[in-house]
């Protein structure tokens, strides 16, 4: 109350004078009455400032996605050039594969690591099955790290539960090309 210990719009005096009770008085009348005659004023300048701040926020959200989004992409793109988008420097051995996305594994990983707190919580489960199916394929399991198997080419002699021998000819580029493109489109829809 000492801001308001003199109010010469009313034209009171207060402080230290024997009825300050019916001033006090007087100026909350008076303030609630300046209250309530702007009320609808007041109540749309913070409506507007709750918009305006949500607005602001959802802006930066959307501009960190899409910074972190890039920064993903260009991960992939950076470790898998010559294989992804456009396999031109697919080795035909295996062997040669299965070293070069081991040695590329950490630092995919660390762009998938990055980029996860950027996809909503609906979608997240299914980024890292798409990530499990990259580095461990359709069948991997949890306690392997990486596993290539899905990227070779060939053909594949199984067995099935009644013993019969089934033939299953795959193709390791086109997996490939699946899975990866299975993890950027997190990247695309932000």
């Amino acid at each position: 109350m000492r801001l308001l210990s003199n109010c010469p719009s009313l034209g009171i005096e207060w402080r230290n004078q024997p009825g300050h009770a019916e001033a006090r008085q007087k100026i909350m009348q008076y303030s609630i009455d300046v209250l309530g005659g702007h009320i609808s004023q007041i109540a749309g300048a913070l409506i507007m400032a709750c918009i305006v701040a949500y607005l602001a926020g959802f802006n930066n959200r959307r501009n960190r996605c899409a910074v972190a989004a890039e920064k993903f992409r260009n991960a992939f793109y950076n470790e898998l050039k010559g294989l992804y988008p456009t396999p031109t420097d697919l080795p035909k051995d295996f062997h040669i594969l299965d070293n070069r996305l081991r040695k590329s594994f950490m630092v995919l990983q660390c762009a998938v690591d990055e980029f996860k707190h950027f996809i909503p919580w609906y979608r997240r489960w299914f980024f890292f099955r798409a990530w499990h199916r990259y580095r461990l394929g359709k069948d991997g399991r949890d306690i392997d790290q990486q596993y290539y198997g899905q990227y070779k080419s060939g053909e594949t002699v199984t067995s099935n539960q009644h013993g019969k021998e089934i033939i299953e000819i795959t193709d390791g580029k086109k997996n490939f090309k699946h899975n990866v493109d299975r993890l950027m489109k997190y990247a695309r829809t932000l």
